[in-house]
């Protein structure tokens, strides 16, 4: 029955398009209280990868940043969903109340252009030794509203809250606040933009948070963002809770934001050979954000960001160690993370410069450190990224983007399987086009 709703919503926008009434997005129903309209990014291209595996049907079809589920076999060419975007679709509304008084709704499902399969991570059934396809960890796991689902209501003076599946608040910063706090905000050409874990404060699936209830608020050019996401569970009330907090200034010419997030009984998930089925470990995470952007002059425009993430042992694992499904997929091995806590230092500078009207050239480098625990040696994963974007209209664009990914230390990367020796090195290249409507 949704599925059929959304095919009607979809067929009506494009009777209107036809019927000219389409403008920057697809009005639905336009009444001088109700908005309702439909919206979208289509972005796809080509890649060639080196040290990788075989491209495959998940969110993107490639991993840029040396996955350890794949047995990598070599250089690669083939087609990536989402090189810059990720892309997608969605439905937002909103009805004026009066009295500064709105009510608001967003569902957003991304999907993959290449073979129109709405998005996944490819995990489940994606393992093995022997299984050759790039695969990932996502917050996307086949849900139809796998990016954003929720509702809300707001005051032109008290704010406003919102509740459901929401961004994390770091994802935020990243990828969307001032512009996007990443110099070069490329799906698959920034490491803090493909893995979630960045957003996430350290792990993927926390980069979009389930059954949150947030608050925002903004006062002149400050803002106030507040997020707690219910776990739910009986016995154990802070059991798969998410408690976040961000505070920042935006002005034309600067910005800069703070965010810290502490989740406690998070999954982070890994491939298993079984068909549907995944591998899931819990922990609690910490994690602390500081972004800053500065126009230098009118086309250059400078940004930098620290993130410090904490990974530590979980404090439910009795009542997370009875479950055996999460969202479609059944947990074939349930773990909970033990031993010293695990930290990972990130940094990243870069810049943008716009040449033209058309024409806009990115640059990034991105540092995760992370220290020696327990038995794992020191770790160091450095990123090079440029990206060139040609504008051919408000609305359609072309990029040619790659990231340069280097490894020392324990990040050195030994596949499974068929494949050759460590590998320290991977580098991603590609071109693209993206149609927003």
């Amino acid at each position: 029955m949704m599925q059929k709703k959304v095919f009607t919503l979809a067929l009506v926008a494009g009777l209107g398009a036809l019927a000219g009434t389409a403008q920057a997005e697809v009005g639905l129903v336009n009444t001088p209280q109700t908005d309702l309209s439909l919206y979208g990014v289509l972005d796809v291209g080509v890649a060639q990868m080196t040290n990788a595996g075989n491209f495959s049907n998940f969110v993107t079809g490639a991993v840029p940043t040396g996955n350890v589920n794949t047995a990598r076999v070599g250089t690669v060419r083939g087609m990536m969903n989402g090189g810059e975007s990720q892309s997608r679709w969605g439905i937002k509304g909103s009805e004026d109340m009066g009295n500064g008084n709105k009510a608001f709704f967003q569902l957003e499902s991304a999907f993959s252009l290449g073979n129109g399969a709405i998005a996944t991570s490819g995990l489940a059934g994606g393992g093995g030794a022997t299984n050759r396809n790039m695969i990932a960890d996502t917050a996307l796991n086949g849900q139809l509203f796998n990016r954003m689902a929720l509702i809300g209501i707001s005051n032109n003076d008290l704010g406003a809250l919102s509740f459901g599946r929401q961004y994390s608040l770091q994802l935020d910063i990243i990828g969307s606040v001032g512009g996007g706090y990443d110099p070069v905000n490329a799906q698959m050409f920034s490491p803090i933009n493909f893995s979630g874990s960045y957003g996430g404060g350290g792990a993927t699936d926390n980069s979009r948070v389930d059954n949150a209830i947030k608050y925002a608020k903004k006062l002149g050019n400050f803002n106030v963002n507040a997020m707690y996401g219910m776990g739910g569970v009986a016995t154990a009330t802070s059991a798969r809770s998410n408690a976040q907090l961000n505070g920042g200034y935006e002005a034309d010419a600067f910005g800069v934001q703070l965010a810290m997030q502490h989740a406690v009984d998070t999954t982070a998930l890994a491939a298993n050979g079984t068909t549907n089925t995944v591998n899931a470990t819990f922990e609690n995470l910490t994690s602390y954000m500081l972004a800053a952007r500065y126009q230098v002059i009118e086309p250059l425009t400078l940004k930098a960001g620290y993130e410090r993430e904490q990974i530590s042992a979980p404090s439910n694992y009795g009542v997370d160690s009875l479950m055996t499904t999460i969202y479609s997929y059944n947990i074939g091995t349930n773990a909970a993370y033990t031993g010293t806590q695990k930290n990972i230092n990130v940094y990243w500078l870069g810049a943008n410069y716009q040449f033209t009207p058309a024409v806009k050239a990115s640059v990034g480098f991105y540092d995760a450190k992370t220290p020696a625990y327990g038995t794992h040696l020191d770790a160091t994963d450095k990123y090079y990224s440029a990206m060139v974007e040609y504008n051919l209209s408000k609305k359609t664009n072309l990029y040619a983007a790659m990231m340069l990914d280097k490894k020392s230390g324990g990040a050195v990367y030994t596949p499974t399987g068929t494949g050759p020796g460590s590998i320290s090195a991977f580098n991603t290249y590609g071109v693209g086009v993206r149609i927003k409507f």
